[in-house]
C-alpha cells in the first residue's frame, strides 16, 4: 500500500517547517524518532488544555497541529480557539498571529452514537478568523492540509473518517493530486446542464452518485464541492447553479442557520436559480443514532437528492 498523501504531506512540511509541531493523544512513535519528542507530543486527553497550550505555542512562532481525534471533542476546547485562536490578530493591530491547524472527524459509517458524531463545520462558520475546511477525497484532505501548513491565522479541518478506511488507495479520487488547494474556491467535479447538486464533505459523494441515478432518467447534473465552508465560495457557485435550470445544496448537518441555508439565499438573491428550483437537502434535527438502519432515516441519501432535484426541475412545491 502506497503512503496516505495526508502523511506525505504532513512529513514534508516537519521536514521543512522546523518550528512545527504535533499535540495529539495518540503517540506515533515514528515521528518522535525523526523529530523528536518536543515536535511530536503526546498528549493527555484534555482537549481544553491541548487547544491551549496548541494557541500558546502558535503565538510564540511554533506553528502547531492540534489533532483532536474526534470532532464532537472540539466542544471540550472551544474557549481557547474562539476566544483566544481567531481574536489575537485582531485585537493586537496584526502584531501577533496565530498559525494553528486543528484536525478533527466527522463521521462516515463508523456508527459511533451521537457523543461522537458531529458535523459542525456550519457553528463554526459563525467564528470571524477562523477558516473551516470540509475535504470529501483523500487529496481533497491532503491538499487542504498543505495550504493550512502555510497558512498564518487558525484553520480548522473537519474530516471524513472515510478518508482512512481501507482502500482508500485504490479508489478514484474527485482531485486529481493533492497540490495545495486554495481556500475559498469549490471545485465543480462533474459537469452537467439541467440541474446543480452541492455537496460538502461525505455530501459531495451521495452527490455524484444521485448525479448517476438522474443520468438515468435523461438529466443531466453537475456536481460542485464545496471544500470551504468558510470562507464560502458564494460566488463562485452562483456562477455555475446559473448555468442550469435548478440546484439542490446537500449538507449532512441539520437545516436550521445552515451553511447551506446561506448559500441558498445568495443563490436566490443573486438571481442565480429561482425561488421554485432551489432545494436544501440537510440532516433531521436530532442527534445521530448509532444504528445504520435509524442513521438512514436521518441522514440525507442520493436518492433524496436525485428525488429533490426531479422535483425541483418540475416545479413542484419542495416537500
Amino acid at each position: 500500500m502506497s503512503q496516505h498523501p495526508i502523511n506525505v504531506v504532513f512529513e514534508r512540511a516537519m521536514d521543512e517547517q522546523p518550528e512545527l509541531t504535533y499535540l495529539a493523544t495518540t503517540r506515533v512513535a515514528g515521528w518522535e524518532r525523526t523529530y523528536g519528542a518536543d515536535r511530536s507530543v503526546c498528549m493527555p486527553i484534555s482537549e481544553n488544555a491541548m487547544m491551549g497550550i496548541g494557541v500558546g505555542l502558535a503565538m510564540t512562532g511554533r506553528r502547531t497541529v492540534v489533532d483532536l481525534a474526534r470532532a464532537a471533542f472540539l466542544f471540550t476546547a472551544m474557549d481557547p480557539l474562539v476566544n483566544q485562536a481567531t481574536k489575537w490578530r485582531y485585537l493586537s493591530d496584526g502584531q501577533y498571529s496565530v498559525p494553528l491547524l486543528v484536525l478533527a472527524i466527522t463521521r462516515c459509517g463508523e456508527n459511533s452514537g451521537s457523543q461522537h458524531e458531529h458535523v459542525p463545520h456550519s457553528m463554526l462558520c459563525q467564528v470571524p478568523g477562523l477558516v473551516v475546511a470540509v475535504p470529501s477525497s483523500v487529496n481533497s484532505a491532503a491538499g487542504l492540509m498543505a495550504t493550512a501548513l502555510n497558512h498564518p491565522d487558525p484553520v480548522v479541518i473537519l474530516e471524513t473518517s472515510r478518508i482512512f478506511f481501507p482502500g482508500w488507495d485504490t479508489a478514484t479520487d474527485i482531485e486529481p493530486t493533492f497540490d495545495p488547494i486554495p481556500f475559498g474556491l469549490a471545485h465543480r467535479v462533474r459537469e452537467g446542464t439541467d440541474v446543480t447538486l452541492v455537496g460538502i464533505g461525505n455530501t459531495v459523494t451521495d452527490c455524484l452518485t444521485a448525479a448517476d441515478q438522474l443520468a438515468q432518467r435523461g438529466i443531466s447534473a453537475q456536481v460542485v464541492d464545496l471544500r470551504t465552508a468558510a470562507p464560502l465560495d458564494r460566488d463562485g457557485v452562483a456562477l455555475l447553479a446559473s448555468t442550469t435550470r435548478a440546484a439542490v445544496l446537500v449538507d449532512e448537518a441539520i437545516g436550521a442557520c445552515s451553511l447551506m441555508n446561506d448559500l441558498g439565499l445568495h443563490l436566490l438573491t443573486s438571481g442565480a436559480v429561482e425561488p421554485v428550483g432551489l432545494r436544501v437537502v440537510a440532516s433531521d434535527p436530532c442527534p445521530i443514532p448509532a444504528s445504520p438502519t435509524l442513521q438512514a432515516v436521518v441522514l440525507p441519501s442520493a436518492a433524496d437528492v436525485a428525488e429533490a432535484a426531479a422535483d425541483a426541475l418540475d416545479g413542484r412545491p419542495a416537500r
